[in-house]
């Protein structure tokens, strides 16, 4: 391939891997297995206000299953317990913005898991492996670099990151609640300061393999050629 087009492949590539790696990462945490590992912390709050952590486990995964396999918008609106709503109507409204985002960002992994089969191929069969190799080590590293920043960020100016990534996604306001609702008894605080040092980890040493398997990939490829 020319070599311009060859840079640009390899600029679009090593893009495309930030998001895969940091967009599975996500996706991870979205299940009951995050969801009762997080409760069987030591650490993790208990709920001021009543529910068992069975009750609350139930009505977290309801919530969590909810948003990802992109029930029906009535689905919390219906939820009751001892006879009263589990939900306000705006934790309803919340959690329907949390669903639009969410199945926003599954399918532009999706859409990026396809575009990396096709970018891998078209170096594969234009001989371009070592650009290819390139580009995977260069998108764990600059992933890992990102991720590495974003968990500084979260332990040293926490309030900062969790309004910042709020009023990125949402209306200003539309997110914040009294200690008494539902959702943050679901999932105080900790739950998300937690989830965030999990995303970063996870994502950390995918980005640190990813770039070893490319450093790998370029040191085979460079022997061969000798």
């Amino acid at each position: 391939m020319p070599n311009r087009l060859t840079q640009t492949l390899k600029v679009l590539t090593i893009l495309l891997i930030i998001i895969f790696i940091v967009g599975g990462a996500v996706q991870l945490l979205a299940t009951d297995r995050y969801l009762a590992f997080e409760y069987s912390k030591a650490s993790f709050p208990p709920d001021p206000f009543g529910y068992t952590q069975q009750q609350r486990f139930i009505l977290a995964s309801t919530n969590i299953h909810y948003v990802r396999a992109h029930l029906p918008g009535d689905e919390l609106s219906r939820q009751f317990l001892n006879g009263l709503p589990v939900y306000t109507p705006r934790e309803v409204s919340h959690m329907a913005d949390v669903q639009a985002v969410f199945q926003s960002v599954l399918r532009a992994w999706q859409a990026v898991f396809i575009l990396l089969l096709l970018m891998g191929l078209i170096f594969w069969q234009k001989g371009e492996r070592q650009a290819l190799a390139s580009a995977i080590q260069s998108g764990g590293l600059l992933t890992s670099g990102i991720i590495l920043t974003i968990a500084l960020l979260a332990l040293f100016a926490w309030q900062f990151w969790f309004e910042t990534f709020h009023l990125f996604f949402f209306d200003p306001g539309s997110w914040l609640f009294s200690y008494s609702d539902t959702l943050i008894r679901l999932f105080p605080v900790e739950f998300w300061f937690d989830a965030t040092l999990t995303i970063s980890v996870v994502s950390l040493v995918g980005g640190l393999l990813l770039a070893l398997v490319g450093w790998r990939g370029k040191r085979v490829l460079a022997e061969k050629q000798t």
